[in-house]
């Protein structure tokens, strides 16, 4: 990393540890999370801080609070394979997760959660505190882990910091889908998280700016993270993300985003090992609208990102035909309509990344994605979903028969406990 960047950013978390350590109680701070912001099923695009920040009245509550959440349902795939042949799969799927808080006192909080996940096909369940990830969005089927072991330091006015293990998410906030083009952990049935400290910067306009430095494992990173990104190298460990988001209406916005992704000496340019290497930087930008605006009654919901990586890998390097470099462009939108019955909504969602953006948890690379989703939110408890999905590859890989396409469908319910 470069010593001018490395320093950079060590003055900046220092600056804002500064400025925002100033005391509160916990009943100065806003509860309640902001209209139209809450998307997806239950916390699908609440990350740890997040949830810490909207639970005010648990921080009154001395000892340990337990919590968790059970994700169930099937899944059904049809495929074209690159080979000409086609392909069918289906089982049932399901991941349980429990853990507690304890508060230390008015301004410190420790969190611990254990998480597990299981198929019909695969379901071994082991206690297993550091598994290898042998899959690019979860850990092992059966992997009994903690994803979420972290200190989290709160109520200083304008400043929290958590670290340790955590979840982290920066996705587009409004409507049936919680999606993000860069960073979102644990989607779906997945299990990943993100080791390393997390701050958030609350500025006096009600906009938050996030800081993240993340360690990655030389085995694989924790969140997801595409090939050729490699991380091997000492020198590719770490990664750092900034972002800066507002949650206040703004016209018809009712999110405003903008991420920056930095993962230093991680990106194979040529796909080897012993080639050379690049720094891999992720630009994203969302926005979200409400028509009418509110939490209650038929309203449109409307999200879009763009991503953008300047420095991507060789076609060769993701077997793709032809000299140069793939591209490294990214986008999506949404659109939804909130209780269309009451506690019934639907969506839609189209999106396309090109081979050269690695850094989605929910948009493959090099393919083009449209799906349509249906919600039924009975109560703060308990959600019931169902999907079909379509994707192909933008372009056809190299010594193929053709493209790769999938069709799925879902059905799957969250309860929260």
């Amino acid at each position: 990393m470069p010593s001018a960047l490395q320093n950079g950013l060590s003055l900046i978390l220092l600056a804002v540890l500064a400025v925002g350590w100033q005391p509160t109680l916990a009943e100065d701070v806003e509860a309640e999370a902001p209209e139209d912001s809450a998307s997806g099923a239950l916390d699908d695009s609440t990350g740890s801080i997040e949830a810490d920040e909207r639970a005010v009245a648990d921080f009154l509550y001395k000892g340990w609070k337990r919590s968790g959440d059970l994700r169930f349902g099937y899944v059904r795939s049809e495929s074209d394979e690159r080979d000409g042949s086609e392909g069918t799969e289906s089982d049932w799927r399901a991941r349980l997760r429990y853990g507690g808080a304890y508060n230390v006192n008015d301004w410190l909080k420790f969190n611990a959660r254990l998480a597990v996940a299981c198929t019909s096909k695969d379901c071994d369940p082991e206690l297993s505190l550091d598994p290898s990830e042998t899959q690019v969005t979860t850990v092992d089927q059966g992997s009994i882990t903690f994803d979420e072991f972290y200190l989290h330091a709160f109520r200083l006015k304008r400043f929290d910091v958590a670290i340790g293990r955590l979840q982290t998410k920066l996705t587009t906030r409004a409507g049936v889908y919680a999606k993000s083009l860069d960073r979102n952990n644990s989607n779906a049935v997945n299990i990943n998280w993100t080791d390393g400290v997390h701050g958030a910067y609350h500025l006096p306009d009600e906009s938050i700016i996030h800081f993240i430095a993340e360690y990655n494992d030389k085995n694989g990173a924790s969140s997801v993270r595409r090939n050729p990104l490699d991380f091997s190298r000492s020198s590719a460990r770490w990664g750092y993300f900034v972002a800066w988001e507002s949650l206040k209406r703004l016209g018809p916005f009712t999110q405003r985003g903008l991420d920056i992704t930095y993962l230093p000496s991680s990106l194979l340019a040529e796909g080897d090992l012993s080639g050379p290497r690049d720094d891999y930087l992720g630009i994203v930008a969302r926005v979200a609208t409400a028509r009418p605006f509110g939490d209650k009654g038929r309203r449109w919901n409307v999200t879009g990102e763009v991503g953008y990586a300047p420095e991507t890998p060789t076609k060769a390097a993701v077997d793709l035909a032809g000299d140069g470099d793939v591209d490294g462009l990214a986008w999506a939108v949404t659109a939804s309509v909130m209780d269309l019955w009451p506690s019934h909504s639907i969506g839609i969602n189209y999106a396309r990344s090109d081979p050269g953006w690695l850094l989605s948890p929910q948009y493959r690379d090099n393919e083009e994605l449209f799906e349509i989703r249906y919600l039924w939110r009975t109560s703060d408890k308990l959600v019931i979903e169902a999907r079909v999905r379509w994707r192909e590859e933008l372009e056809q890989e190299l010594n193929r028969a053709q493209k790769l396409d999938e069709f799925d469908f879902f059905a799957r319910l969250t309860l929260r406990f």
